[in-house]
């Protein structure tokens, strides 16, 4: 603007030429690039420019000025008006391309455009959570390339399809990233260029492995359903129980040769007979108020034994489920009665009440602690009680078992109470406390108890002390995860943990290092005073390094005189250093053995855990900085540096353990 008005006065003196009256283009021409504000700003100096033009011209008077100045003013309306809503425009312009951007990146269906050939040119992030794989790995790659040999035929018909213009779509399994196949639904659509040929696709891929999945299970389930119609004919025909078919009734509609050999009688006689008629009157009365239940849907089954009626022989003792099948709209169909011999079972468990009394004697005299609980509560608990825990049986009796267990072991305990409520039986390991408050660990048995009739009616277990077993498996696990001499973690325990840390997800502030720590000249110190001074020497160096750390940090002995240290929580590598640095000093005071004071200096190298490492990379880079540490001096302590560090100085020799 100031350099036409520049222009402006210098036409005007020299050819007499005015640019004023134009002086509105450039405000008009600055709506297209500039904001409202600027246009503003830009008319400003506009009507500057115009005053102080007109008051150096000599023919311009104060009217042409007052015109100028509204017509400038009035074009500077429009162009203010035109910027606001060209940046109007262009701000949503804007916000519609990110959120079209934001849908194609986080929709659960993968989006891709390609060539005509089917190269993908882009594809959306949500690839990984559908295939594995990453999003600019598939850039340039052929669709082809991702789906399985047998479906390339698919893929190619409906990419002939799109190149004559038509929209396709098919199902194929596509190779995932970890080389399993998955089922895809893939939609494409034609791109066309400016002279209306197709230049590209766009499409989706949309997981329906699920669908797959069911189906094929619903196809499975129709084979199976058609093979299990007719080995329900077959076991009807051909089972042991017996099976009858009642109406509303009880009047029998059909009843198997099974159930006609129980009864007696040929099952053909007995369609149309009741169902009630085949008990004595004191079983009828019994079973009526359950099968009235049933049939008004109060009851989806009923289970009982009862007695049935042959003809001139003794009754005979069953047991029966009945239940009732029912039609889609709720109405009965038909009542299903199952009964199984049970006269010998019946009589048994007469004889086994009988025998009670010796049972219970055996449980009173038991060196084990049996007990039965009902409603919750210990109903009876064997005398054993006192001379296993302390207590006498009437401190137990009438109080729940979670009173005697502590607290922490209550969760378990009501898993365990819960297992055995719905029938299942618990073998279970826990703390129990004795009469002088102290733990004691018990191992229990416990299994539903039913009564005659077989109903649920509390739970019977026995349990006896195991305290000297537990120590000895903790025993045995300390053993299998220390080294044996130092008290330091083993080596295999070491790589364990090490890889646990490499796999998690560091937080800021919260990295871990890893030691290499190697004795210097150990070996002159074993062939010079022998392995007893030189074991009391390892103790030593073992104890004063497992002193100067934190208690969440580990020190581990992986060879003869090799020790590992991992240090969590750190900030960084300067941090793990100065750590290295405290134990290395500590070792390096006099130490006290049958051969007399000793010293012994360390070589420590440091690295940092990168995360997703595994533990011979890790141990690697530590081990070959404390290399440079013995070949630069000893007794001393260096980090890993990817710049000072190379496989130059020496092949490292750690081998993981298998």
């Amino acid at each position: 603007m100031i350099g036409l008005f520049l222009v402006d006065l210098l036409l005007s003196r020299r050819l007499g030429i005015s640019l004023y009256p134009y002086y509105w283009v450039p405000v008009v021409l600055a709506a297209l690039f500039a904001t409202p504000r600027q246009v503003g700003w830009f008319t400003s100096l506009a009507i500057i420019l115009t005053v102080v033009w007109s008051l150096l011209s000599p023919q311009a008077t104060s009217v042409k000025l007052l015109l100028r100045l509204a017509g400038l003013i009035g074009m500077a309306w429009v162009a203010m008006h035109l910027s606001r809503e060209l940046r109007e425009k262009e701000r949503s312009n804007r916000e519609l391309k990110d959120h079209y951007q934001l849908l194609a990146e986080n929709a659960p269906d993968v989006v891709l455009s390609s060539d005509r050939q089917g190269r993908i040119s882009w594809v959306s992030p949500s690839v990984r959570q559908l295939l594995g794989h990453d999003a600019r790995d598939l850039r340039e790659r052929s669709i082809a390339e991702l789906v399985l040999e047998p479906d390339r035929a698919r893929l190619d018909r409906a990419i002939g399809q799109v190149l004559q213009g038509q929209n396709s779509g098919c199902d194929l399994r596509f190779r995932a990233a970890d080389g399993d196949g998955r089922w895809i639904s893939m939609a494409l659509r034609p791109v066309q260029g400016p002279d209306g040929a197709v230049s590209g696709m766009v499409g989706s891929w949309r997981d329906i492995q699920g669908e797959v999945d069911a189906r094929l299970a619903e196809e499975r389930t129709k084979a199976a359903l058609a093979a299990s119609e007719e080995r329900l004919r077959l076991t009807m025909e051909n089972t042991s129980t017996g099976i009858a078919l009642l109406d509303a009734e009880g009047h029998v509609l059909s009843i198997n040769p099974a159930g006609g050999g129980l009864l007696d009688r040929n099952p053909a006689d007995l369609e149309g007979l009741t169902w009630p008629s085949f008990s004595p009157p004191q079983d009828r009365d019994s079973e009526a108020p359950l099968m009235a239940e049933l049939l008004e849907g109060r009851r989806r089954c009923y289970r009982l034994r009862k007695r049935i009626l042959q003809g001139e022989r003794p009754p005979l003792w069953v047991d029966c489920s009945v239940s009732c099948c029912r039609r889609p709209d709720g109405s009965l169909a038909f009542v299903i009665a199952q009964f199984n011999d049970v006269t010998d079972m019946v009589q048994a468990e007469a004889a086994l009440a009988t025998s009670e009394q010796r049972y219970r004697l055996l449980a009173e005299n038991s060196s084990d602690v049996v007990l039965l609980i009902k409603e919750g509560l210990v109903s009876w608990i064997s005398p054993s009680l006192t001379s296993m825990l302390g207590w006498r049986p009437e401190d137990w009796i009438g109080h729940p078992l979670s009173r005697f267990i502590p607290a922490d072991e209550h969760p378990v305990l009501e898993r365990d109470l819960r297992t055995l409520a719905a029938g299942g039986t618990v073998v279970r390991r826990l703390q129990a406390l004795s009469h002088d408050h102290s733990h004691r660990w018990v191992e229990l048995h416990a299994s539903p108890h039913r009564d005659p009739q077989g109903r649920l009616d509390g739970i019977v277990g026995s349990f006896r002390t195991v305290d000297q077993e537990v120590a000895a498996e903790r025993e045995l696990a300390r053993r299998a995860c220390t080294d044996e001499l130092t008290g330091l973690v083993n080596r295999h325990e070491a790589l364990e943990r090490i890889t646990a840390i490499a796999g998690r997800v560091l937080r800021k502030g919260d990295a871990t290092a890893v030691l290499f720590c190697d004795l210097d000249n150990f070996k002159e110190i074993n062939d010079t005073f022998g392995h007893v001074p030189g074991d009391e020497l390892l103790r030593t160096v073992a104890s004063r390094i497992r002193t100067g750390l934190r208690s969440g940090d580990m020190a581990a002995r992986i060879g003869g005189d090799e020790m590992v240290v991992v240090l969590q929580g750190v900030r960084g590598l300067g941090d793990a250093v100065t750590i290295a640095e405290k134990l290395r000093r500590a070792v390096a005071e006099p130490i006290a053995t049958s051969a007399g004071s000793l010293s012994i200096t360390l070589s420590i190298g440091v690295t940092m855990v990168r995360p997703g490492e595994n533990p011979d990379e890790i141990i690697s880079r530590a081990d070959h900085a404390m290399y440079r540490a013995k070949q630069t001096g000893r007794n001393q302590v260096l980090p890993f540096s990817d710049h000072t560090d190379s496989a130059e100085g020496r092949s490292v020799t750690w081998q993981p353990v298998l």
